[in-house]
């Protein structure tokens, strides 16, 4: 089945949304009211409360004129004629979004929910739009709108999600199915963020020391063994013997702290790494044979005896 929307509605016009209707308007000449003489308008409308109320707002409105999108500050009757809904509000304002637009929906008319929430979120978000008759899809963004704009990678989750994603792709979009059940395409971005992002707070604190110790190239340069191969395969690698080297691993984070300090950084990052391998330490897994185990058994040990449950 094919989806062929004639109006889409944008919740949310910042970053994301603006830049989502740029590419829209490149890839397929989407715009806002429909024009004298048009047989089959692609419209595009916008609603964020932020429309000028400061200079955010007053920048957002300027943008949404100058890309000829009909915006609006307030849910209104207009968001009823939306084939496609595409919500790109803060996390923390997903609920109330969708709270506010399922009253207001198409019966049927399809709603993207690109926030950057969690799997349990995502499904708070999906009830009021499927009660509402809507067709919730779960769209995690897997890179930034800033450098990417609309072919920022996504994935895609939700009940026959098929036809949205060849939708998507075919009008500017970058999007993969993940699968059928909402919530996990959100959940997938959560856990990617505790990668990147905590990587960033260590680059941080490294490069910083480095840098202070004038050794900045150096460290980057002894990075190459990662180089070589996959990100992914080195993360499984460092998993898999985290089983047997735990120990010898948690006393030289004890040591780093150590040169953090002499160098005047607090060591936030790596007190937390040094806490976590104690943790292993503590929980005595190491194999006695000294073999790295396969990665399945790896996480099945560390999920049964070291990372417990709240």
């Amino acid at each position: 089945m094919k989806i062929d929307p004639k109006v889409i509605a944008l919740l949310g016009f910042g970053e994301a949304g603006s830049a989502i209707a740029r590419g829209l308007a490149a890839e397929g000449g989407w715009r806002g009211p429909t024009q004298p003489g048009d047989n089959a308008p692609r419209r595009l409308i916008a609603i964020d409360p932020a429309l000028d109320k400061d200079a955010r707002g007053t920048a957002l409105g300027k943008e949404a004129r100058r890309l000829d999108v009909a915006i609006a500050d307030r849910y209104g009757e207009a968001l009823g004629e939306a084939d496609l809904v595409i919500c790109a509000v803060q996390g923390e304002h997903a609920l109330e979004a969708a709270t506010s637009a399922a009253p207001l929906l198409k019966k049927g008319a399809h709603y993207l929910d690109l926030c950057t929430v969690t799997g349990k979120m995502s499904d708070e978000d999906r009830a009021p739009i499927e009660a509402a008759g809507g067709r919730y899809i779960d769209v995690a963004v897997m890179g930034g709108f800033f450098k990417s704009g609309i072919k920022a990678p996504m994935l895609v989750a939700g009940a026959d999600v098929e036809p949205v994603v060849a939708w998507m792709n075919a009008n500017g979009f970058d999007t993969r199915v993940l699968g059928t059940k909402p919530g996990n395409a959100s959940s997938v971005k959560m856990l990617r963020s505790v990668l990147v992002k905590g990587i960033e707070a260590l680059a941080v604190e490294s490069f910083v020391t480095a840098e202070r110790q004038g050794i900045l190239k150096e460290v980057m340069g002894c990075l190459g063994d990662i180089d070589a191969g996959t990100f992914s395969g080195s993360l499984a690698m460092l998993v898999q013997t985290h089983i047997v080297h735990a120990h010898r691993r948690w006393e030289e984070m004890g040591l780093v702290a150590r040169t953090l300090r002499e160098t005047g950084v607090e060591p936030l990052m790596t007190e937390a790494i040094e806490k976590s391998h104690r943790r292993t330490v503590d929980a005595q897994i190491a194999p006695p044979d000294g073999k790295v185990p396969p990665l399945d058994e790896a996480l099945k040990l560390l999920s049964e005896k070291v990372v417990r449950g709240l």
